[in-house]
């Protein structure tokens, strides 16, 4: 189910009945290759997210497309925020989700440079609650998750891609793109893999400038092979990725709230 699909009745009735959690979707709109969509980061999200609402019977928000990516700003097209930018725009959004009495909210990012400013606007909303200038109907708890950290898909990526899913431009996520949107595959420069570089610190997105960042990988992929994608792999890889989200924001959003 899509919020932006229902009325306000019926939100109000859903959480009547104690359904108060939802999926927010974060993506980005950057390069991932020279034939990548620059939407890839925001077609995963939104439709693992989506998939994962209906398996779970919940809700889904429509998707943020945009997010911190100063390093790819070297590549056309690419459009990207500040991480203040991306985490104020977050604490309006939790704040209202809030009010409103969900109480227990997934954010799902489709993109790693997320992350930081998503957990920062998390512990803002809470840091106003705590000093008292913020009051929720029930208290609110967020999880942030990525769409690839599931069990199920974890074990599709290895057996499909092997050391060749890379960190960006994966075979994985364009395979979901081709599936989702029905764009014919493309050409890909040859497979490069990444020689050991102190400088550079891949995991959660710590990237240098943008020029530093071109010149470093000028195909715009890091370290993956998305030749080896194809649009059947993406729709296995959607449904696993959509089990392990579901079955994760099922158990989020039945949790009991401690005693205090």
């Amino acid at each position: 189910m899509r919020l932006d699909r229902m009325t306000w009745p019926a939100v109000e009735e859903r959480l009547a009945r104690g359904r108060r959690g939802v999926i927010l979707p974060l993506g980005s709109l950057e390069q991932h290759g020279a034939a990548g969509m620059l939407g890839t980061d925001t077609i995963c999200a939104e439709a693992v997210a989506l998939r994962a609402a209906e398996i779970a019977g919940g809700v889904a928000l429509p998707a943020l497309a945009y997010g911190p990516a100063q390093f790819n700003l070297g590549f056309a097209g690419t459009v990207s925020l500040r991480p203040s930018t991306l985490s104020a725009l977050l604490c309006d959004v939790l704040a209202s989700l809030g009010r409103t009495g969900f109480s227990r909210v997934l954010l799902l990012t489709g993109h790693g440079g997320n992350v930081a400013p998503a957990l920062a606007a998390v512990q803002e909303v809470l840091s106003e609650v705590s000093l008292g200038r913020l009051v929720f109907p029930r208290p609110l708890s967020v999880k942030l998750r990525a769409w690839w950290e599931g069990p199920r898909l974890g074990a599709l990526r290895r057996d499909f891609y092997g050391d060749r899913e890379g960190f960006h431009g994966t075979p994985s996520e364009i395979a979901i793109a081709l599936h989702v949107t029905g764009a014919a595959p493309a050409a890909w420069p040859a497979y490069r893999a990444l020689p050991p570089d102190p400088l550079v610190d891949l995991g959660g997105d710590r990237h240098e400038d943008a020029a530093r960042h071109r010149a470093r990988y000028p195909e715009g992929v890091v370290g993956a092979d998305p030749a080896l994608a194809t649009a059947e792999q993406g729709a296995a890889l959607l449904q696993a990725a959509a089990e392990d989200v579901a079955e994760l924001f099922a158990a989020f959003e039945a949790a009991p709230e401690p005693h205090s």
